[in-house]
């Protein structure tokens, strides 16, 4: 009876160890074909996309006064109750109502702004499950009909498998240019720099979006809208984005072309020195553009005492919550900026306040 029950143990144990490591193997088989096909599926644009070219345009005079507004809407999931899984908290969105709260909070704001020439949003989602499949691209075409959209893609991932026990799933979502002025033309532009397989399957590319406006004196102005890189652990990253900008924004200068650059640098400009009160300042993550980046006579354009984006490792309380300054505007040495207001709004629908500047053109300047 003991030999019986021995070799009856002995069986089920030999099934019981052969059903796991079968169950292994059909575990690490489906994980491996979901990397093969997030790996073949991953999205590649090229260097330099042409989004649109227009037969008519807008000229401008170099007499004008231009307004810019930059913003990163955090894709209206990043109100001031929040806190992001990505930054230390623990959620990856809010409810489904929130989102449309902040949505139309962030909309209105805009049409209350509708006079404003050039609005330059970042994190704009075009179907994403973290703000409910919503098109904010059209939302925002329909709260601006006098303006012209372009969007280019930053972030276009099948499925975003963390956090596990909430996937950020689908997401497609960008950089949104609208413009008062219809450009010649638009163009996406790669920051062709990633993280190691795999972690650069499943985060973003990241790009800039240049518009590109006719000028009374046969030059154009280059509006660009960026977003540039925040987890980057040595900073190579970053670097390697900063001199490619650098390229760009100084040949277009060379052209003899006018350059007005706004969006989320996450990176503070340099030489910073803020008077935010009583609010914080995230010494923590503080990185500056090196003063040596661009030639003598380019001009980091901020708002040193209102701050433009907070940390999201908790919900936002004024004077305890860390804040910083990452979203400004960097101009060509013939723009002059007569005056750059960062917008309190208290981080009521996005991690990110609202920055408007307002420039004219330095025809006095005798370019070298």
């Amino acid at each position: 009876m003991r030999q019986t029950l021995f070799f009856a143990t002995k069986h089920y144990g030999m099934k019981t160890i052969k059903f796991i490591g079968i169950t292994i193997a059909v575990l690490l088989f489906l994980v491996g074909l979901f990397f093969a096909y997030a790996t073949i599926n991953d999205y590649q644009p090229q260097e330099c996309e042409l989004i649109s070219h227009a037969n008519q345009c807008d000229t401008l005079k170099t007499s004008d006064t231009i307004s810019v507004l930059s913003w990163n809407i955090g894709y209206a999931g990043l109100d001031k109750e929040m806190d992001f899984f990505y930054d230390g908290g623990s959620k990856m969105r809010p409810s489904e109502e929130q989102v449309a709260v902040n949505l139309k909070g962030i909309q209105d704001f805009l049409i209350q702004n509708d006079s404003i020439d050039f609005i330059l949003l970042q994190e704009a989602d075009k179907k994403a499950k973290r703000s409910y499949n919503t098109d904010q691209i059209d939302c925002f075409d329909k709260a601006l009909p006098s303006h012209a959209s372009f969007f280019a893609l930053n972030y276009n991932v099948d499925f975003v498998p963390i956090p596990l026990a909430e996937p950020m799933g689908g997401v497609q979502s960008g950089l949104n240019t609208l413009s008062r002025l219809r450009p010649q033309k638009a163009e996406r532009h790669a920051f062709p720099f990633n993280f190691n397989w795999p972690q650069k399957v499943f985060l973003l590319d990241r790009c800039f979006l240049a518009t590109y406006h006719p000028l009374d004196n046969g030059k154009q102005l280059v509006i660009i809208n960026t977003h540039n890189s925040a987890f980057d652990d040595n900073g190579s990253i970053r670097k390697a984005e900063l001199n490619l900008f650098k390229d760009f924004l100084v040949n277009e200068y060379l052209k003899g072309n006018y350059v007005v650059v706004g969006g989320d640098f996450n990176q503070s400009p340099p030489n910073l020195k803020t008077d935010f009160g009583t609010e914080p300042f995230d010494f923590d993550d503080y990185v500056a553009i090196p003063d040596s980046l661009l030639p003598q006579g380019w001009h980091y354009v901020f708002d040193n005492a209102t701050p433009s984006n907070r940390r999201v490792i908790d919900a936002y309380k004024k004077g305890t919550t860390k804040v910083t300054l990452i979203d400004f505007f960097i101009t060509s040495p013939n723009i002059k900026a007569t005056s750059v207001k960062c917008i309190n709004l208290g981080f009521e629908h996005s991690d990110h306040n609202p920055v408007i500047g307002i420039f004219t053109f330095n025809n006095e300047l005798k370019k070298e």
